[in-house]
């Protein structure tokens, strides 16, 4: 077994690694290369790890010298996650945790990482697939979104041939060079992961950690010269995005900027009508065209009230609203009974409620991101 101990010449943000753990040192990155998919036929011949110790990035590797040597790369894992609580992976919970936890339990060689929590990068990324709109979401496409490097030009299935050769030859400047190139390839795997972790600033829009600021009703001019009113919400994210992103759908606008998150939600100023649920308790008044509760009613002349049907059970508001998408607990209306859209009214009530602004934008963001 051949084993790496170096220092990485990155900087992970501890900013970052804090909205996952307040203690950082306890986070590591792991990445393996296997012989290929079959966890009972192949074999796992390098695993690296990267971690963080008094500010400063280190990351280790353990290379099979040949078959024989996995369960020793194996325990050697094993021994290194003991001192670690959290561990970040890409696409881990599907391949590489399964994977060696089952060769280990094949070899008898002893591999617990149950008392670690898992956070997947490959899940985060797809679960941000609204906001990153990539055509993939392999490592190396969203590293190329993120606009890192890779000097490595080998994917992992090309470097089974390369792995065999390895093992195969005896120490010579041919064996070097294989051994390189493996490591190569594992050693940009583990550092592009720490540079995959901005993927967190997106992936908080859809944990909703974030922190409202405002609401305002702004009066803006569209791309096309029109003018237009609009509902603006400024939120806070907890770390800055690495890319900046505008999506706009239904004409809500949805903009990460540095740290920013700002709602542009069209406002429209109009008669909107509140439905009662409860409509056998209604009597319409058509001469008032609204409905009015049957308590009261009594005092109308009979000639004047007739019972309300769910279409015309309702009060008329003259007001600024905007679609609402549920989530929030203010009334709901509509223009018409059949309408298939539903508003919230923008009255001071509203807009001087922080929890009741805050709830609504989760709504859109919600909408917007399950599109």
């Amino acid at each position: 077994m051949i084993t790496i101990n170096d220092t990485l010449p990155v900087t992970i943000d501890r900013k970052l690694l804090s909205v996952i753990s307040p203690d950082t040192d306890k986070i590591c990155f792991f990445d393996i290369e296997t012989t290929g998919f079959s966890r009972e036929y192949n074999i796992c011949y390098l695993i690296g790890a990267v971690y963080t110790k008094n500010g400063k990035t280190f990351y280790n590797q353990w290379l099979a010298e040949s078959d024989s040597d996995e369960a020793s790369i194996l325990s050697a894992f094993n021994e290194f996650v003991k001192d670690y609580d959290y561990i970040i992976h890409f696409n881990g919970d599907s391949f590489d945790i399964p994977f060696i936890t089952e060769r280990a339990a094949r070899l008898g060689t002893a591999l617990d990482l149950s008392h670690m929590t898992n956070l997947d990068l490959y899940k985060i990324a797809k679960n941000c697939k609204p906001l990153l709109c990539l055509t993939d979401y392999k490592q190396k496409t969203i590293e190329h979104f993120l606009g890192i490097h890779r000097e490595d030009m080998y994917s992992g299935g090309e470097l089974i041939e390369v792995y065999k050769e390895f093992s195969r030859l005896n120490a010579s400047a041919r064996k070097d060079e294989y051994k390189i190139i493996l490591l190569l390839h594992n050693h940009d795997d583990i550092e592009g992961m720490t540079r995959l972790l901005p993927l967190i600033s997106y992936y908080a829009l859809i944990q909703n950690a974030y922190d409202y600021e405002s609401s305002t009703i702004e009066n803006v001019v569209t791309a096309d010269g029109k003018p237009e009113c609009s509902l603006m919400i400024s939120c806070a994210l907890p770390v800055s995005v690495p890319v900046d992103r505008h999506i706009c759908t239904e004409d809500i606008h949805l903009m990460l900027i540095n740290n920013r998150l700002i709602l542009s939600i069209p406002v429209n100023t109009c008669e909107m009508k509140y439905f009662y649920k409860d409509y056998r308790n209604y009597y319409y008044l058509p001469s008032e065209d609204e409905a009015i509760h049957k308590s009261i009613a009594q005092y109308v002349d009979s000639s004047n009230r007739v019972k309300c049907t769910a279409a015309n059970c309702y009060t008329r508001k003259t007001g600024a609203f905007v679609p609402e998408f549920g989530g929030t607990n203010t009334p709901v209306f509509k223009k018409s009974f059949s309408d298939s859209l539903s508003y919230i009214c923008l009255d001071d009530t509203f807009l001087s409620d922080p929890d009741q602004s805050r709830l609504y934008c989760q709504s859109v963001i919600k909408h917007i991101l399950n599109r």
